[in-house]
């Protein structure tokens, strides 16, 4: 028998049913109320006051309408939102939970701020963000019984690495997902509502190859200025200052000719025709110190356009180049061999060493990816497309910010290096 028949056999029973429930459901607690406030133009606007863990909170705010449900439904959806920046603005550390259960929702006014300012996150990409967010980081901190953004200190930074790896995460996939916590921290700090951040003090995780071959890379503040200063050996000094400026993989230097050097406006790229995956396809941002370097070596050893600018020309095999470049940059920062191998780190280091940089600048999670020929969405890659015309703004500004961060912290003592 459908419902439509024990309706009408049951009438009464269907009309106590039907006030028992709606009654059920105006007694269910909504987290807010409305009070009406007189106004000159409608008459009268609903404000909404919110209740937060069964208390209420000592503010209101107008919803712009005298219409009940509409003033609802704005109290439902801009609860979260109204709540971030009312704590942010009321207590010293702002409401850590608030913020971050808020900041990777969609639309924010976190993420629009971080959209001016070219932090561009694809819809995926936030997703995932958001659940790892809600789902895994809240819950540990809570677990750790963390209440405020200065609870949050690089001891606790590092058994949170330790709790995601003890899950079977790998090292690069913890880096990634700090990475989106780090940048929270960055915006706040940068909005001033936080005065110091954790994340400034702790080194991401060593990642390695599949034999799960543990690699490391130098602190960011080792290597300021060692490409400043004369070294004996050109070539070597060459091949450490392009890896470490631009993060390219080794097979990747090997192939790059002297046509690959090119200018868009005023900034120049490589131009990475082949790599190892179709992502590695790419433009990246060139330092014209770098450049200029290149240059000076190309006129003393008179290659052209389409001999390979890095090779050992029948000297030792490349393998054998790139070792001995690792270790006059370790002699040059003062290290011993034993100190490469205690640290593992290798010529290959410079690629982590450059993410790691860039991460801790704040270069934007997404076009890291994309300079360093990983995996992207392929939203990112049409949004930094060179041959497009606002992705070649886009891709220029992105570089423009590279060059800032390296004579920042990589060519800082001299002055003399500028993008």
């Amino acid at each position: 028998m459908n419902v439509v028949k024990w309706q009408n056999k049951f009438p009464k029973a269907f009309s106590e049913l039907k006030r028992i429930l709606e009654k059920t459901i105006r007694n269910q607690p909504k987290g807010y109320c409305l009070v009406k406030r007189p106004s000159k133009t409608y008459g009268f606007l609903y404000y909404v006051r919110y209740i937060k863990d069964g208390k209420e909170v000592p503010s209101k705010w107008n919803t712009h309408t005298n219409i009940l449900e509409d003033a609802e439904r704005f109290a439902r959806e801009n609860r979260a939102r109204i709540l971030s920046e009312y704590y942010t603005r009321h207590t010293p550390q702002g409401e850590l939970f608030s913020i971050l259960e808020t900041y990777y929702t969609k639309n924010s006014s976190y993420l629009i701020t971080d959209q001016n300012r070219n932090r561009i996150i694809g819809e995926k990409t936030r997703s995932v963000y958001y659940h790892f967010i809600t789902k895994v980081l809240i819950p540990f901190l809570k677990m750790e019984k963390v209440k405020a953004f200065s609870d949050i200190t690089p001891p606790l930074i590092v058994r949170f690495q330790n709790h995601l790896l003890a899950k079977g995460n790998r090292p690069q996939t913890v880096n990634r997902y700090l990475g989106c916590v780090r940048s929270i921290f960055n915006h706040l700090l940068m909005t001033g509502v936080i005065h110091e951040s954790a994340f400034d003090k702790i080194r991401m995780l060593k990642t390695g190859a599949k034999t799960n071959t543990v690699r490391g890379c130098y602190e960011l503040d080792a290597v300021t200025g060692v490409f400043n200063i004369p070294w004996e050996d050109k070539l070597k000094y060459l091949l450490c200052l392009i890896i470490y400026t631009t993060g390219l993989r080794n097979s990747e230097i090997e192939r790059i000719q002297a046509k690959d050097l090119v200018n868009i406006e005023d900034c120049r790229f490589i131009n990475v025709k082949k790599s190892k995956t179709e992502n590695g396809i790419r433009m990246i941002p060139l330092h014209n110190f770098v450049y200029e370097q290149i240059l000076i070596y190309l006129k003393e050893t008179g290659k052209k356009p389409d001999d390979y600018i890095f090779s050992s020309h029948g000297g030792p095999n490349q393998s054998t180049l790139y070792k001995a470049s690792n270790i006059l940059l370790s002699k040059k920062l003062g290290e011993k061999r034993e100190y490469l191998e205690e640290q593992k780190i290798t010529f290959y280091s410079g690629r982590h060493f450059w993410k790691t940089l860039m991460n801790a600048e704040g270069l934007g999670e997404d076009i890291e990816e994309y300079f360093m020929g990983h995996k992207v969405y392929g939203d990112v890659s049409k949004r930094y497309n060179h041959k497009d015309k606002r992705g070649q703004k886009r891709l220029l500004e992105k570089a423009r910010d590279v060059f800032t961060i390296l004579d920042k912290k990589l060519f800082a003592p001299s002055g003399k290096p500028t993008g």
